[in-house]
C-alpha cells in the first residue's frame, strides 16, 4: 500500500459509532464512509466498552475474525442477547489449540465458518489476517482489539504485522490498526499523512507519538504542540513522543514508514 499521494486516516470512525457523534468531523470525514473488517485477539478482555463500541456498535464493521481463543474470552463475558448482537464472529481462524470445544460448538450452532490452520510458522493473528484477505467483501481496513496487550513478544510480532502487511500479497493490503483500552496505533505511509483527531469523552486524549520503529526517518509535521520540520528521528536519538494534539486534523510528512500512536480519552460518551 506504498503511495506518493496524501494518506487519509480516520481512526476517529473506529472507536466512536459516528450515527451518535454530535460533533462536526472535519470535511474529509464527510467524503468518505470507511467498511472495517474486526479481528479479536487472543487476549484477556479489559475493556467491553472498547469491544462493543468497536463491534456491537458497528455501523462500520463488515466482517468479524475471532482469532482461535479470543472466542473464550468473548463468550466468558456471559453477556445478555441484547448485548451478544453484533458480536457474533463471521470467522474463527487458527490453530485451534486454544478455543474450548463447547465455545467452538456454540459458534458454530450461531453460523460461523470455523477456519483451522495448522501452520506453525505463522501466528494466530496472521492466520486471521489471511482469512480476512480470502473473503469477497474487500477492500477493507482492519482493526485489531487487543493490539500491544499481553506479551511483549506478541507487542511486537503485532508491530511486525503492520510491516509486512503491504509486502505479503497473502495478507490485506489496507489500513490496519491496533486498538487497546488505551490506545490506537497505526504504521503511516511514506510521503504525506493526513489524520483526523478530534479530542472529547469518548474520542481521543491529547497525547500521540512518532515511533521510527523500523528504520530512522525525516519527519514534518502540523498540528500538534511541538511540530517539527525536516526533523531526524531514529531509536537512540531524538524521537517525538508525549506531543499533544491541538487540531481536529493532523498532517505529519514522514521519509519513511513510522508508528503513530493515539491516547484514546477514557471517559465516556453519553
Amino acid at each position: 500500500m506504498e503511495t506518493s499521494e496524501t494518506t487519509y486516516w480516520e481512526p476517529a470512525f473506529i472507536i466512536r459509532n459516528v450515527l451518535d457523534w454530535n460533533g462536526d468531523f472535519p470535511d474529509i470525514l464527510a467524503k468518505s464512509t470507511p467498511k472495517y473488517a474486526a479481528i479479536v485477539i487472543n487476549q484477556p478482555i479489559e475493556d467491553q466498552y472498547v469491544l462493543k463500541t468497536i463491534l456491537a456498535g458497528g455501523i462500520l464493521t463488515t466482517l468479524i475474525v475471532f482469532a482461535d481463543g479470543a472466542a473464550n474470552h468473548v463468550n466468558d463475558l456471559k453477556l445478555t442477547e441484547s448485548e451478544e448482537q453484533g458480536l457474533i464472529p463471521n470467522f474463527i481462524c487458527g490453530d485451534l489449540d486454544s478455543i474450548r470445544p463447547e465455545v467452538k460448538a456454540y459458534y458454530e450452532k450461531k453460523g460461523t465458518k470455523i477456519i483451522q490452520n495448522p501452520d506453525q510458522y505463522s501466528s494466530d493473528l496472521t492466520k486471521s489476517l489471511k482469512c480476512i484477505n480470502n473473503d469477497p467483501k474487500l477492500p477493507l481496513h482492519v482493526v485489531i482489539i487487543g493490539g500491544i496487550g499481553g506479551r511483549f513478544d506478541q507487542g511486537f510480532s503485532q508491530l511486525h504485522h503492520l510491516y509486512t502487511a503491504s509486502k505479503d500479497s497473502s495478507l490485506p493490503n489496507s489500513q490496519i490498526f491496533l486498538v487497546n483500552p488505551q490506545s490506537i496505533c497505526f504504521l503511516l505511509m511514506k510521503g504525506m499523512n493526513r489524520i483526523t483527531a478530534p479530542l472529547g469523552p469518548g474520542l481521543f486524549a491529547e497525547n500521540v507519538g512518532i515511533i521510527p520503529i523500523a528504520r530512522p526517518s525525516v519527519i514534518t509535521t502540523k498540528g500538534l504542540e511541538w511540530d517539527v520540520t525536516d526533523w531526524y528521528t531514529e531509536f537512540g536519538g531524538q524521537m517525538s513522543t508525549s506531543n499533544h494534539i491541538k487540531s481536529d486534523t493532523i498532517e505529519i510528512d514522514t521519509s519513511e514508514r513510522v508508528l503513530f500512536t493515539m491516547e484514546l480519552d477514557q471517559s465516556r460518551a453519553e
